[in-house]
């Protein structure tokens, strides 16, 4: 077998994926009783908190990708399913006519609201076991990897 790793623990990609996959997994079964992907949580959850950290004007479907890292095609399918659960509405953009603005309905709001309890709860369980420092050089070092692509 041809690997430049003698071990799967010596691959930081193979660990990336392995530990993701463990946390997704406890982020799937806290989302469940909301009825949500961690997909369309994330969706929602950023489309109320961009708006509220000054995005009064409307949160663009393009700007609402940008800032998840969602694929923009995924990110339009996600925001239609949710739409049809009446969680966020899309409107037509007011200067750009190939854009949408995605705002989340009361009832979206409401839900996310619930649902990040939850996601936080999954969150502090399972870095917890870090302690403060080591998450905060984790945090530190996983910005540097998003800014540096």
């Amino acid at each position: 077998m041809s690997s430049a790793f003698n071990e799967a623990a010596d691959s930081p990609g193979f660990l990336l994926w392995q530990v993701t996959t463990v946390w997704q997994r406890q982020i799937r079964q806290a989302l469940e009783p909301f009825r949500l992907t961690h997909t369309q949580f994330v969706l929602l959850f950023s489309c109320h908190w961009l708006y509220q950290k000054g995005g009064s004007s409307g949160v663009s479907q393009v700007q609402l990708a940008q800032h998840t890292k969602v694929d923009v095609n995924v990110a339009s399918q996600v925001l239609r399913s949710l739409q049809k659960r009446g969680l966020v509405d899309r409107t037509p953009h007011p200067t750009d006519s190939r854009a949408n603005i995605i705002t989340a309905t009361p009832e979206g709001i409401d839900l996310a609201m619930r649902a990040v309890r939850a996601v936080e709860e999954v969150d502090r369980s399972f870095f917890s076991v870090l302690g403060n420092a080591s998450r905060d050089e984790m945090l530190r070092l996983m910005l540097r990897l998003l800014t540096s692509s």
